[in-house]
């Protein structure tokens, strides 16, 4: 890369699609109707599994929200998995830990696949998926729910990592589609600053820029 060439690092659209708000937490919620008679056929918007002892372990119904779930409990009442359909289309299923709180989700947000991992706070920490476009991804937060690193492969076969601080990507790696490899640092206000790169002729060059995007120098 020469000293009039910049270094360009493509937008990430799969980061915010993995990172769009969690579907299971607002499908899924705890069992709250007393056992009935199991006739052959039934019609009703809501059914509810007990145990021997009566307490109930699992539950399919429609809320009022017009969310069909299947949702299935331990021996402590606490939710541990469910499957549930929003009104608007989008399939969820959830995996909860002992206290009830969700730790995995796999589901369907606007056409892009993605699983989502949590804590044990119920923060999310990590994320995949995979855009309705084609475009895959991943995303690591920090203990505070920010996105830290990231790393997507574009519909046109470029790869990028990103690293972040608490607010904003501060670095940037990627191959090009013609296999030419760049490193960009970023400063504070989201612009690229420096960049370590390599051109089609093989040569390396280390290119400086002011806070306007303008080049002021480079080596060689």
């Amino acid at each position: 890369m020469t000293s009039k060439e910049k270094l360009g690092f493509a937008a990430l659209t799969i980061v915010s699609a993995l990172v769009g708000g969690a579907v299971s937490g607002r499908i899924f919620a705890a069992p709250g109707a007393d056992a009935a008679g199991v006739p052959r056929t039934i019609t009703a918007q809501k059914f509810l599994l007990v145990d021997s002892h009566g307490n109930a372990r699992g539950e399919f119904n429609v809320t009022k929200a017009g969310v069909a779930q299947l949702a299935v409990y331990d021996g402590r009442g606490k939710l541990r998995a469910g499957l549930g359909v929003a009104s608007d289309g989008a399939p969820a299923l959830g995996i909860f830990g002992k206290d009830g709180m969700r730790r995995i989700e796999v589901g369907l947000a606007h056409s892009d696949a993605r699983v989502l991992i949590y804590d044990s706070a119920g923060k999310r920490e990590a994320a995949f998926g995979v855009t309705a476009a084609g475009q895959t991804g991943m995303s690591l937060s920090d203990l505070d729910g920010h996105t830290r690193a990231s790393l997507a492969v574009a519909t046109d076969g470029v790869p990028e990592l990103d690293l972040a601080d608490s607010t904003r990507n501060r670095i940037g790696l990627e191959v090009t589609t013609a296999g030419l490899p760049g490193l960009a640092m970023i400063g504070p206000d989201g612009k690229p600053r420096a960049a370590f790169s390599v051109n089609k002729d093989g040569d390396g060059a280390l290119t400086f820029f002011d806070d306007a995007g303008k080049v002021t120098g480079s080596m060689p």
